[in-house]
């Protein structure tokens, strides 16, 4: 999928919503790595209590926090941070994922669909408690972050690509493949999954913004990294205590985590119409 084809399909379209959306995400993704050529680490933590609780200004677009670093500076490292975050953790939910779905979607036997059972089990667990389970046995972190958010999203992942598998496996490429001597590995990984992969994007743009949504509440709760890395669910928890008096301070972290998840989901919505071959047929 090209995306040069997507950013036609929505202007033919007319769907500037799904447009300002991608270029929002495209943003937010420039600004995560290109946030060392931008700002320094150390101003992103350095301590000035002189310029404490700036209101929004020349110097400071965004005013300062608490401390008296500059807000601007700490949402685009933060920006970094939540990405880094959010792309690992949906690549190992996604890989580990569609290997479990695969494989039983693929075989059909007694310890396959005991494997499905207990994913099914995990998927009615709630998510977030076991992403906080995880968080509390390996500690606060980034890297346990994007582990218990990858982790407690895998049994969601297996169960979504266990359906089209156990399908695409009785479509007649399949069975032809099959009848000329293909292994099974090879009528799964070259033939059936091949097929699957609109799907895989789809499912992998719109689990980022679930990924952030997550690890922004652990983070809120303390369960992310620790100060001074910043962090947007860390930078709002620490605001609440001038919700008031500077509305500033958890205002700017508050709303980059809204406007990036809901960008998110839009052009994850926007790349299922586009990969629906009803709705390319329409143009």
């Amino acid at each position: 999928m090209q995306t040069a084809g997507f950013l036609g399909y929505l202007l033919r379209r007319r769907n500037y919503v799904a447009l300002t959306a991608a270029l929002v995400t495209l943003m937010f993704v420039s600004a995560a790595v290109f946030a060392p050529l931008l700002f320094d680490w150390e101003s992103a933590t350095r301590v000035s209590l002189g310029t404490a609780l700036l209101p929004p200004s020349l110097s400071h677009p965004l005013g300062t926090d608490e401390l008296g670093r500059d807000m601007l500076i700490r949402i685009v490292w933060g920006a970094r941070i939540t990405l880094v975050v959010a792309v690992v953790s949906v690549i190992i939910a996604m890989s580990v994922g569609i290997i479990i779905g695969c494989l039983c979607g693929y075989h059909e036997n007694w310890l396959t669909n005991a494997t499905m059972r207990f994913m099914d089990f995990m998927i009615a667990f709630p998510r977030t408690l076991l992403a906080i389970i995880v968080v509390t046995i390996l500690g606060s972190g980034v890297l346990s972050l994007t582990l218990a958010i990858g982790l407690s999203t895998i049994p969601a992942n297996a169960r979504l690509f266990r359906g089209p598998i156990l399908a695409l496996k009785r479509r007649q490429f399949a069975l032809a493949a099959k009848a000329l001597g293909a292994t099974d590995a090879s009528i799964l990984f070259s033939h059936i999954l091949p097929n699957t992969m609109s799907l895989i994007i789809i499912q992998g743009t719109l689990l980022l913004a679930d990924a952030i949504l997550i690890g922004s509440g652990l983070s809120f709760l303390g369960l992310g990294p620790q100060p001074p890395i910043p962090e947007w669910g860390a930078m709002i928890a620490a605001a609440r205590a001038h919700v008031t008096s500077h509305p500033h301070v958890i205002f700017a972290p508050g709303l980059a985590l809204f406007v990036v998840i809901l960008a998110f989901n839009l052009v994850g919505d926007a790349l299922r119409d586009y990969v629906d071959p009803r709705s390319r047929k329409a143009l």
